[in-house]
């Protein structure tokens, strides 16, 4: 079934990687970020069959009124999205602090929610603030379950994915795009990268508090000691 994808950050990093699979598998795709250079555009370009949609929207994110024009213009050039993804930028504008992306975030959010269609899905990405635990950027957090609550009527699915900065599985965009798009295929809640992090949030949900504390003040030892040597 093709389905209408809008991707951010889409010019490089895992927004890249994640439109490189939806495209090579037929989906119509809109894709957002700052700028978009011309290998982007021609590798992608490369990809589609020729009755896709691919189309390239420059605007700050963090811009509301730019963003929502160039919403507009992209629901006008392919439709209304099935599925609306929000991957961090890796511009170095918008990558300095956690709380920049979680602006941008919440701009997205709240302008493509009421576009997306019954069924639809929309997935948002959020840093993890401390790479030894299962702590996501906490606005994250609570916009992810906001959102919920209120498109619950329509049955929109909201998809928090959560991994650290230093995660192997970030520095290989091209495996985490392929794990998170099996994952929002499933319409998976929770998007978890990173074998560490993984672990982590399982004991933080099945293990109690004061075991928890102490394997991860074992696990935050052990990790100096290798830094050390």
């Amino acid at each position: 079934m093709l389905r209408r994808v809008f991707i951010t950050g889409a010019n490089s990093g895992i927004g890249f990687e994640l439109a490189k699979q939806y495209i090579s598998r037929g989906d119509d795709v809109a894709l957002f970020d700052l700028h978009f250079n011309e290998q982007t555009k021609q590798s992608l370009s490369d990809l589609a069959d020729d009755y896709q949609y691919i189309e390239y929207f420059a605007t700050p994110i963090c811009d509301n009124e730019a963003l929502q024009t160039q919403v507009n213009n992209a629901i006008a050039a392919i439709g209304k999205p099935d599925l609306a993804i929000f991957s961090c930028s890796t511009n170095e504008q918008l990558s300095k602090e956690n709380s920049i992306d979680s602006i941008a975030c919440q701009h997205f959010a709240t302008l493509i929610t009421p576009h997306l269609s019954m069924n639809g899905h929309l997935a948002i990405t959020s840093p993890l603030i401390d790479a030894t635990k299962f702590t996501p950027e906490p606005n994250a957090l609570i916009l992810a379950k906001k959102l919920r609550k209120k498109f619950k009527p329509n049955n929109i699915k909201i998809s928090l994915i959560c991994a650290s900065k230093t995660s192997k599985a970030v520095t290989n965009p091209a495996n985490t795009a392929q794990h998170i798009l099996r994952s929002l295929d499933k319409q998976k809640l929770m998007v978890i990268l990173g074998l560490q992090s993984k672990l982590t949030y399982i004991m933080s949900r099945y293990l109690p508090n004061w075991i928890m504390g102490s394997v991860m003040d074992r696990l935050i030892k052990q990790q100096l000691i290798r830094t050390t040597r």
